[in-house]
């Protein structure tokens, strides 16, 4: 399959396309996906992981309402001995600006009143409305670092936002630790964001303390446009370790 191939597929194919190169690519590493709306599931894998101290409160059902028709998670798991090594959640919001569900907590909790947060994202960003993927909870075994594991996980819930909720845009909230050493816009082994921008300088209601965070965003026709590109450089790489393994045979 080249390039040319994609240019024809309508968007259902696209993301079709995408999910089957990228689950290819991790059964090759040896790993299974699965995919679930119960949220539950998501909040007892992330209490009992290693090295995880905060359980993100915006896909905790304790905290917010979640259904399937606006939330699930994504759960890796090693083939040869069920240990599960890696996770991702995922959810939509209906709004008319993304920016104020932060500014009135909206974005981690959905009950009661709560502080207005400071904001300290430029005034001239593009205003997020109207239906918008949000991800976040990601944790990936320490033992399984450093193999790309951020890239294929934010690419299946991004496949999945736009397939199961339709969304114009898809985004996320990193905190400056992992933010500022370009993991969010790294194109192929982070989150392939195409642009961030510092959303909290200052005190963070989920950490309750003071915290730089950024908002990372990508439009849906960019969404599009980097899942074609992905297909092909998955496929491609897949193509070319089968004629290496061919030629060591």
């Amino acid at each position: 399959m080249d390039g040319s191939d994609f240019i024809a597929l309508d968007e259902q194919q696209i993301i079709q396309s995408c999910f089957d190169a990228t689950i290819a690519a991790l059964h090759d590493l040896g790993l299974e996906v699965t995919f679930s709306t119960d949220m539950s599931g998501w909040v007892a894998m992330m209490s009992s992981a290693p090295n995880i101290h905060l359980v993100i409160p915006t896909f905790n059902p304790e905290h917010n309402d979640l259904t399937p028709d606006d939330s699930f998670w994504v759960k890796l798991t090693r083939i040869d001995d069920r240990r599960d090594i890696a996770c991702i959640a995922n959810r939509l919001y209906v709004t008319d600006s993304f920016i104020e569900l932060m500014r009135t907590q909206r974005l981690w909790f959905s009950r009661g009143p709560r502080k207005l947060v400071d904001l300290v994202v430029p005034p001239d960003m593009p205003i997020l409305s109207g239906r918008i993927g949000h991800h976040g909870g990601l944790w990936i075994h320490p033992d399984w670092r450093k193999h790309g594991l951020s890239g294929y996980m934010t690419r299946l819930a991004r496949c999945a936002s736009l397939r199961r909720f339709d969304v114009d845009w898809h985004c996320g909230f990193v905190h400056g630790t992992l933010a500022e050493k370009g993991l969010p816009t790294a194109a192929v082994t982070g989150y392939a964001y195409p642009r961030m921008v510092l959303a909290i300088d200052g005190w963070n209601p989920i950490t309750d303390k003071e915290d730089r965070f950024y908002l990372p965003w990508i439009s849906r026709a960019e969404i599009r446009a980097q899942l074609v590109d992905e297909t092909r450089r998955l496929v491609a790489h897949r193509d070319q370790e089968s004629v290496r393994r061919m030629a060591v045979t």
